[in-house]
Formats: structure tokens, sequence, C-alpha cells
């Protein structure tokens, strides 16, 4: 009776709503594993290229590594890895795009690379996805680039061929005036490069000067805390409060949007829950109405109630048992490749989360819920009069 979908009065939508159900519950994996990817992906600041606790800014000022090592490092114990940093923007085959440069100076792993390696010379440049993709280009390949210095003073230096050695994802870098580096949308060059002379800071003689510097500390420590401490040092030295910023927040424009709606899919998958209800009771209410005559002969044979009632909740059970069997594998495959797409699109990782028990939890859940749908229609049906319907049959 569950699969039999009968002829003439007695034809049941078997069919179809079995095919409903399986997409239903299909749509609703696939919609859990990118859910839960996509809230993986704004929960993890190392997806989004943040590995650090905190960034401290100079703005268009630029100090040499030792001042910070020497001056900064020491007033605040907590820090346990810095690396120093420079903002800038670079022209890659005729596109503008947002630059910085990092030099791993205490810890690594600090930039999040999707492939390939950092810039190891002055002639190597990493890009982001989005950025790769938009100049048509692939890792291995060269590129021609242009420098544009961060004040009036450098001005533009002049183009060199440079070859792409990796990709990588980009936190929220930038300066007033410059586009802002995010997700798949940047460029990692050799520090030297964004460099810039700035006697009055005491940064010069060839030595490179940072314009910002990336830093881990202990692990509780209060990050709020320890960039008050960093910003009233940096100012007993001279940097102007409005310059001089510290922040532990850097997520990127695309994390932020994503942030607001990271919940969508599962609201989706909610309204794709109450869509297999649906199909499946109304296809059990079918069955009862045209099957009439089968139920009626059943209990002349001698089926008491609680039988009829029985065979309508197997029927139930059959019916999401056959959706789960195809639907589940259906929907990991589905929600791995609308992953794969939206991160191949957005610039990140491609990875998928499939949170295996809250997947294998729609099992236990699908047929309990069947089973409860099933109540109705099983009442329907050990009400029904035998004498009444064959008469009328």
């Amino acid at each position: 009776m569950a699969f039999e979908p009968g002829r003439g009065r007695t034809a049941v939508p078997v069919r179809s709503a079995l095919a409903g159900s399986v997409i239903a519950l299909a749509a609703l994996v696939a919609a859990i594993v990118f859910g839960a990817s996509l809230a993986g992906l704004v929960g993890t600041p190392h997806r989004y290229g943040d590995n650090w606790d905190g960034e401290l800014n100079f703005g268009f000022a630029g100090v040499s590594g030792p001042f910070f090592g020497t001056r900064v490092v020491p007033a605040v114990p907590a820090i346990t890895g810095y690396a120093a940093g420079n903002t800038g923007q670079v022209t890659v085959d005729g596109m503008l795009v947002p630059a910085i440069g990092v030099d791993q100076v205490r810890g690594s792993g600090y930039p999040t690379l999707l492939a390939g390696h950092p810039p190891a010379a002055p002639d190597q440049i990493v890009l982001g996805a989005q950025t790769l993709r938009a100049l048509h280009r692939v890792v291995g390949q060269t590129v021609r680039v242009a420098v544009t210095m961060a004040t009036d003073k450098g001005g533009t230096r002049a183009p060199r061929v440079m070859r792409v050695v990796g990709t990588a994802v980009f936190p929220d870098f930038g300066l007033p005036g410059f586009s802002d580096t995010d997700l798949g949308s940047g460029a990692l060059v050799a520090t030297p490069l964004l460099s810039e002379t700035m006697p009055e800071t005491g940064c010069r003689g060839g030595v490179t000067c940072y314009n910002f510097f990336l830093l881990r500390y202990v692990p509780g420590t209060d990050a709020g805390q320890a960039n008050a401490r960093l910003l009233a040092t940096v100012q007993r030295d001279g940097c102007p409060f409005s310059t001089c910023t510290a922040t532990s927040d850097q997520r990127p424009g695309d994390i932020r949007n994503y942030a607001a709606v990271r919940d969508t899919p599962l609201v989706l998958a909610a309204v794709l829950a109450l869509l297999a209800i649906g199909t499946l009771a109304h296809v059990l209410l079918t069955g009862v109405r045209r099957r009439r005559r089968d139920l009626a002969v059943l209990k002349t044979l001698g089926c008491t109630r609680s039988q009829v009632h029985g065979m309508v909740a197997w029927e139930a059970s059959a019916l999401a048992a056959a959706a789960l069997v195809a639907g589940i594998p259906l929907g990991v495959i589905a929600g791995r490749w609308a992953w794969a797409v939206f991160a191949d699109a957005t610039g990140v990782a491609s990875q998928a989360i499939v949170d295996l028990p809250l997947v294998l939890l729609a099992v236990p859940v699908t047929l309990l819920l069947a089973n409860v749908i099933a109540a109705w229609p099983g009442w329907t049906a050990a009400r029904l009069r035998p004498a009444t319907v064959l008469r009328a049959e």
C-alpha cells in the first residue's frame, strides 16, 4: 500500500509524493551543510585571514622594526608574537588592487594561503582568488605590477614583472582614500615595495618602514586592554591619537554581510521541512480516502482498529525511509557542491563542513514525524465502517 500507485478511482500519487519528499529532504540536508559551512566561515577568523589578536596601525606614518621591537613590545608583556607590514596599492596588468606586505617577525602563519607560498623576493606576488580570476591568470604566471605609494612623496614606482606564487584570503586592510582588501580581493607583496622613508619618525637610511603591526597575545588576554596599552605607549612617543589606531576586528566587508544572513539557510531548511511534511500528509490522506474499499475488506476479514491504524503508520514509515535513503546522500552531495561554487566565487577555502550528527539526526526525526503525521489518517482509517463503505462501493 505504501508504494502501489493503484488505478482509476484508487490511484494515489505515490511516485510524485515520494519524489517530492526526496527532493525536499535532499534540499533540507543541503541547506544544513551549506548553513554549517557558512557559519564555520563567519565564526572562524583564520578562514577569512585574521590570524592575530590585534592590529596597531600608524596610518600614513611609519616606524622601523627595531623601534617597535624595543620601545613598544616591552610595554605590553602579553605580546607573544607579531608581524610587521605595510598597506598600499598596486596596479596589476592595468587593474588597481589594494595591497599589503607582511614580515613575520615573531611567529608564523599570519597570511592565510590557499595555495603556494608567501612572496620571498621583490619579484613575487600573491593574489586573492577573485583578483586572480579577474586578471585571467593562474599561479605560476607573470603579471606586470606598478606600486602606488601611500603618500604624495612616493608617487608611482616603475612597473616590474612579477610572478604569481600563490593565492591568499585577505581580512580588512586599507587606508583613507585607498580601496580595502576583502577576502578574495587583494595582493600580498614584499614589504620593502610598499615602504616609504619617514625621517620625522626616525625611519630613514634604507630601513624598511612599517605602517601596521599584527599582534598575538597570551591566551586569555583582554585584547581591548592590551590594545589600549599599546596606543598609550605609541602616543607617548608622539603618535597623534587620530593617526594611530588599534583594533581587534578586521573582518572583511563580505564577512560582515554573511554574518547578517548566516541563519537564512536554516530558515530555508525549516521551510523545506514543512514542505516534506505537507507532501507526506497529503499522500496519506489521499491514500486512506481512495482505498477505503481495501481497508473495509481488511476489517471485514478480521483486522482490528489498531491493526488498520498500524498499516497507515507503516505506510508512512516506509515512504519516509525511502526518502531518507535517497535524500540524505543527495543532500550531502548537493550541499558540498553548492558550498564549493560559493567558496570559489568568494575566494575562500572550498572545504565544506558536514555536521554528521545533525545530518544523522534527520533519520529518527523524520521517522518520528512520519508517524505523527500518520496519526490522523490512521485514526480515520480505523473508524471506517466496512458495511457502509462496501455498500457504497
